[in-house]
């Protein structure tokens, strides 16, 4: 083995290690982090708030308990004559003190854990981010965006309410518990040493649930995530998607894999139902079991009934925060399950590491590349290159050249150092480029992309990204090289335009020209180009190429380049032609200039002829103007200026503030209709105007209205248990008192008895009932599964101008998905039931109290508003609309995992993340206002509880004193309600986070399932089934819903002729690609009418209209899955046969078959795993597999080299005569065109010229201009 591969191979040792060493821990901890690991990114004055909410929250949960040890010390004396008045008033004057300890005590609890999570999942989030974004290429080639994006999002979320003030009510049930305990204790030893031997068991049972519930989290969490990232790549390959009508095939892969997440998350709320469901079940048995043993103590004297009662009271209350201990920290194992892939990813190092600390990259000399060998990680066995060695020094301009698929692309991610070779190693003036701080590295390369990736936000910060400190100047200047600069000048907002997701509202051309722009204001060292003018008409690349040669003429920049045009590259230093070798690999077969390659007259001569003969037999003119039709060319404004001031910086939609949303929105929001309403807000104003009931949640139900049925029978069940509990309590309390008057021991037996075996049947009631309550899990996990089927069926069934509204690009759509599909089912399910058992709970005591002392029961009724107005304050406060949103985080995030080879190139992690950072910080912010009012509102339905219970005892004392009630009747009806009110306090306390969160999230996903699109696939139409398929554009004007004031096609009339070949041309965005668009009816004109053998296509039936129609577009997608798969992605029932004559029309047959496995070889995520060529082809092989009646190719052949361009083009020929294809392509370059049966010349939206080729050049116009200038 050669020195260069000695690191790679100790790194990928030490990797393996440390990934070894992760697998042990993580089945150590069975898919759990440590809680000190997923709490560390706290800062240290929140661990001191959290240790203070923590205190308070322990504080507040044993504030009842204490109440209940005075109040049972107390009731030994109630028993006496006339103490009754005195022990009532008592009561009441200590509730009122222990709740307004209460009210402060929770306010401390929720605002110090709701902010203090905040701030800590808002960092992990960061660091997450930050860690995926360093990680090498290599891990990314194994890891999906869409994976990593659910991770960021839905994982989050659920570390989000695990760490809130749902942990704090984990503590204050154990300090309900553990005071209960204490005080029990103090009151009896003996009786509470009886009930606590209950707690080994409770400890057994809740273990082992707990463990099997975490392992069905992690499956939920990993199955979800596998969803999520079909979903991504789908809506990533929306065009190609809905082009073959494949929406329907879409959403029945992402409905089988969230089955799976379906079933786990099942079992998991089964697993919680029985834990909470044994512990209070154990507790009450024993409990009914301990009585028998009091009725002894007091009879025989050794304790009095105020200590049973103090006993068994804080122990019963005990008991109940103990058993609501697992459900609230059932959060906190989830959150823990949830956090372990992200600290994973986290505490993973890189292979390549690009912080490690290396010798500060110098270029002074030369690059070598020493007889390296190279596999990606992900094929190991398949190599692209065998002992391949060249040097390029500086200042050089080399080139590249070869067939596709030769590995040209892979030398520029070598070079880049985005993966190391197996063998061998690159050089960099004499020093081994893994010895190198890649950072500074990276920081000498400039490098434009086959397939250009921009970002959300302005054409100014999308050039910045080259270097953020250029100046407006430098942009220019950059933009002007780029010829780029006056389009820009002519988009709506200059160099402050929006280019939309991924660069989304900008055609392929005008992306690739950005690109370029910002490698040059980059100002480095090294130039790559990989077909960084393949987007180009001939004309604008000439002029760019011309641009490049004078920017690097007077400079010692080197340039690398990569390209198919043997014009692109005529001029170079030196040109290494690459070609395959018999044992697997690429190597460098010859090198020289141009002109000594062709005096070799080896293979790259070969290459030359082969392109020559394809485009000799061109100079032959045929002067016959039958058919030809010439427009005037477009008239110019002569002499007119544009001044243009650009601003320092431009500001992302994401940053805009509340006050200036506000104003905003009172402009827009009360609009009739949504084409009135400015494009940039109709996602708020669709989601303003959705009102989503609770009957139509329901509803998506009724087919499992059984388990609802079952649901609501266990929250009956469990709800009316604790008001019975209270009264068995109190009747067994007043059974010990009356024997301590009466003396009457048979007497007490019997009532003992009796009570006891009622409360044991209450304690199997409520294991039951809780058992029972998991059926809304069962109907909840269904409702979640069917909401994200239906939802992603009808993104898909969207047209793209919903695709181009803000927040609806591939990330925010995979959070509705995920989290707000999550939030609805948070409401409609568990907490549904939650609902129920308040109502129960609260009716139930209320309902006992009426029979044993209906003057208390009326008065503890009457000041229940107080209480209720509490909590309908925090529901109204938290159901207002937020308004600022979290979007900016779905876009960021998205893009910069889809643009990763980008971002890895420009060394943009630092740049992203804190991009991200200010996102998120005003999230943050924004939610630590909401958590202190939703504190203070906590506090105050605290305190109502309380208070209305204090005046209860109060009222309860003046009528014994009147004579008008007996003590033993008001502590019934006072326990009754007083037990039913705190359960139901406990459970609504965490209604208003919930209700707000799935409220908002409602709207926001049935906008998309209301939302009727313009271009619909649910609309019935004609259906046309002819030979041929001729179109007639008449009068035909378009504008993008985003820039509607700029109109891409004006007043257009054009004919195809059924059967016939037609090619449009023109400069970057002259509207080639609009027209495309149009015939596959992604967009709805603006005026005008598109004709299909004279009927309007607007009036047809969509789904037959695109099963008539192939496209192949300039970008392909393709799909995870085999080469089988991508090729039968158009005609799922096509035969082997069919597959392989398509592949060989396309000339990707004999590729397939060198390859290891055939047509089974995986394609990666979005075709990763092949070269931008291979795409292409396959791509070509997908839309002629079909045999369509109309094939629109959109620079389908730009990324190939010339002889297999000729060789593809030449069968496509073939295809369309065989198959009378109306075949409409749109090429820069023109020997794809030239053989068309009519070509069209657009400009800025207008037709100049059209004919034939023989046609346009006898005319000797425009056309005949770049004709000569490609034969150049």
């Amino acid at each position: 083995m050669t020195r260069g591969a000695m690191p790679a191979a100790r790194k990928a040792k030490a990797r393996d290690s440390i990934e070894d060493a992760k697998d042990t821990a993580a089945e150590r901890r069975r898919g759990q982090v440590p809680i000190f690991t997923l709490l560390r990114y706290r800062a240290p004055s929140e661990w001191l708030a959290v240790i203070v909410g923590s205190v308070a929250a322990f504080c507040s949960g044993g504030a009842t308990p204490l109440f209940m040890y005075f109040f049972g010390r107390m009731t030994n004396s109630a028993y006496d004559d006339d103490a009754g008045p005195k022990v009532t008033r008592s009561f009441a004057m200590l509730m009122t003190c222990i709740g307004t300890l209460s009210m402060i005590l929770v306010f401390i609890k929720t605002a110090t854990y709701q902010v203090t999570a905040t701030r800590l999942v808002g960092r992990i989030k960061c660091a997450y981010f930050a860690a995926v974004l360093n990680q090498d290429i290599g891990w990314h080639d194994r890891h999906k965006p869409g994976e990593l994006i659910s991770r960021l999002t839905g994982d989050t979320r659920v570390i989000l309410n695990g760490v809130n003030d749902r942990f704090a009510g984990w503590i204050e049930n154990l300090g309900t518990g553990v005071v209960g305990i204490v005080f029990a204790f103090i009151s009896s030893w003996e009786l509470t040493l009886l009930m606590m031997g209950s707690l080994p068991l409770i400890a057994v049972a809740v273990y082992f649930l707990s463990v099997a519930s975490a392992h069905h989290v992690a499956v939920t969490r990993k199955q979800y995530a596998a969803a999520s990232a079909i979903a991504q790549e789908v809506l990533h390959n929306i065009k190609t998607v809905q082009s073959f009508n494949r929406e329907m095939h879409e959403v029945e892969r992402f409905s089988e894999t969230i089955v799976g997440s379906r079933k786990s998350g099942i079992k998991k709320e089964f697993l919680v139902a029985m834990a909470g469901g044994s512990v209070m079940g154990i507790m009450l048995c024993v409990i009914g079991l301990a009585f028998i043993l009091a009725a002894y103590l007091v009879q025989s004297g050794r304790t009095g009934v105020g200590s049973v009662s103090a006993s068994f009271l804080t122990v019963m209350y005990g008991a109940m925060g103990l058993g609501q201990v697992f459900p609230a920290l059932m959060s906190f194992v989830e959150a823990r399950t949830a956090a372990q892939p992200l600290f994973t990813a986290i505490d993973e190092q890189p292979v390549i590491d690009v912080n490690a600390p290396g010798r500060e990259a110098t270029f002074r000399r030369c690059i070598e590349v020493r007889d390296i060998s190279f596999a990606y990680p992900s094929r190991p066995d398949q190599f692209i290159f065998r002992h391949l060695s060249a040097t390029i020094r500086k200042g050089q301009k080399v080139a590249f050249s070869g067939a596709t698929g030769c590995g040209k692309s892979t030398i520029i991610s070598l070079l880049q150092r985005f993966y190391d070779p197996v063998e061998g190693a690159i050089y960099v003036d004499g020093h081994d480029l893994q010895d190198v701080d890649l950072r500074s590295w990276r920081s000498r390369i400039g490098i434009v992309s086959q397939e250009p990736n921009l970002f959300s936000g302005s054409v100014l910060d999308n050039i910045r990204t080259g270097r953020r400190s250029a100046t407006f100047e430098e942009v220019v200047t950059a933009c002007k090289q780029a010829q780029i600069h006056d389009t820009i000048l002519t988009l709506p907002h200059g160099y402050d335009t929006n280019v939309g997701a991924l660069g989304s509202q900008l055609s392929g051309g005008q992306k690739q020209r950005l690109a370029i722009a910002r490698a040059v204001v980059r100002g480095a060292d090294i130039l790559l180009l990989d077909e960084a003018t393949s987007a180009l008409d001939r004309k604008s690349e000439v002029e760019v190429q011309q641009a490049i040669d004078d920017l690097t003429q007077n400079s010692q920049m080197t340039v690398i380049t990569i390209a198919h045009r043997m014009a692109t590259i005529r001029n170079m230093d030196c040109i290494f032609f690459l070609d395959g070798a018999r044992d697997g690999g690429s190597s460098i077969v010859e090198c020289g200039t141009y002109d000594e390659l062709l005096h070799m007259n080896g293979r790259f001569a070969s290459m030359v002829m082969m392109q020559d003969t394809a485009t000799g037999n061109l100079c032959t003119v045929v002067h016959d103007t039958s058919f030809y039709l010439y427009a005037s060319a477009l008239d110019k404004s002569a002499g007119s200026s544009i001044s243009y001031e650009g601003s320092g910086s431009s500001r992302d939609s994401w940053e805009t503030s509340s006050r200036d949303f506000h104003e905003i929105e009172d402009r827009w929001s009360q609009c009739a209709t949504v084409d009135d309403v400015p494009f940039e807000h109709r996602t708020d104003w669709e989601e303003r105007r959705t009102r989503v009931s609770m009957w139509r949640i329901m509803k998506m139900t009724k087919s499992r209205w059984w388990a609802i049925a079952l649901g609501f029978l266990g929250s009956i069940i469990t709800a009316i248990v604790f008001p019975c509990v209270g009264l068995m309590v109190t009747q067994l309390i007043n059974s010990l008192g009356s024997y301590r008057q009466t003396q009457d021991e048979k007497f007490m037996r019997q009532q003992i008895t009796l009570y006891v075996i009622l409360l044991i049947i209450l304690g199997a009631a409520y294991f039951l009932g809780s058992v029972l309550t998991g059926f809304y899990g069962y109907a909840g996990e269904y409702l979640t599964c069917e909401l994200r089927s239906m939802l992603f069926q009808q993104i898909l069934r969207q047209d793209q101008t919903f695709f181009d509204m803000p927040r609806r690009d591939p990330g925010a759509l995979a959070t509705l998905l995920s989290g707000d599909c999550e939030a609805v089912h948070q409401l409609y399910g568990p907490t549904l039931g939650s609902r129920l058992k308040s109502v129960c709970a609260l009716g139930g005591g209320i309902a006992i109290g009426i029979i044993m002392q209906w003057k208390v029961a009326l008065v503890c009724l009457a000041t229940m508003p107080l209480f209720v107005g509490s909590i309908v304050a925090q529901q109204v406060f938290f159901t207002d609309s937020e308004k600022v949103r979290e979007s900016g985080i779905d876009t960021v995030v998205n893009e910069a995992l889809a643009s990763i080879r980008t971002v890895t190139s420009f060394s943009m992690q630092s740049w992203m993340v804190r991009r991200y950072k200010r996102i998120v910080n005003i999230a943050e912010q924004t939610a630590e206002r909401r958590s202190v009012l939703i504190s203070l509102l906590a506090g105050v339905t605290e305190l109502t509880l309380m208070g209305s219970m204090a005046l209860s005892f109060w009222y309860g004392g003046t009528l014994i004193e009147k004579g008008e009630a007996h003590f033993g009747n008001v502590l019934v009806a006072a326990m009754a309600i007083t037990m039913g009110s705190t359960l139901a306090g406990a459970e609504a306390g965490s209604f208003a986070t919930k209700l707000r969160d799935a409220r908002q999230s409602s709207n926001r996903v049935f906008a998309v399932i209301d939302r009727v699109p313009a271009v619909d696939s649910y609309e019935y139409g004609k259906v046309i089934f002819e030979e041929q398929v001729g179109i007639s554009l008449r009068n035909v004007s378009f504008a993008y819903p985003a820039r509607e004031g700029v109109e891409v096609l004006k007043d257009v009339s054009l004919t195809f002729q059924g059967g016939s070949s037609n090619g449009l041309m023109g400069q970057t965005g002259c509207g080639k690609s609009t027209i495309v668009q149009i015939l596959a009816r992604f967009y709805p004109i603006s005026s005008g009418e598109v004709l299909v053998n004279g009927r309007d296509l607007s009036s047809l039936d969509l789904v037959t209209w695109r099963d008539q129609v192939s496209i192949v577009l300039q970008e392909p997608s393709l799909f995870s899955g085999t080469i089988r798969d991508n090729i039968k992605y158009s005609l799922p029932d096509a035969t082997e046969e069919e597959v392989m004559e398509a592949a060989k029309i396309a000339c990707i047959h004999d590729d397939i078959m060198q390859m290891d496995n055939g047509y089974d070889t995986e394609v990666g995520y979005r075709g990763q795993q092949l070269s931008g060529g291979q795409k292409q082809r396959v791509a070509i092989a997908r839309g002629v597999l079909r045999c369509p009646k109309l094939l629109l190719l959109d620079e389908a052949t730009s990324a190939l080299d010339n002889v297999t361009e000729t060789r593809v083009q030449h069968n496509l020929d073939e295809f369309q005569r065989r198959f009378n294809v109306t075949t409409v392509a749109i090429a820069h370059r023109l020997t794809t065109i030239h053989h068309s049966d009519q070509i069209v010349l657009l400009d800025s939206g207008k037709i100049i010229e059209r004919g034939t080729h023989a046609q346009l050049l006898a005319h000797d116009g425009e056309y005949k201009s770049r004709w000569e200038l490609a034969q150049q």
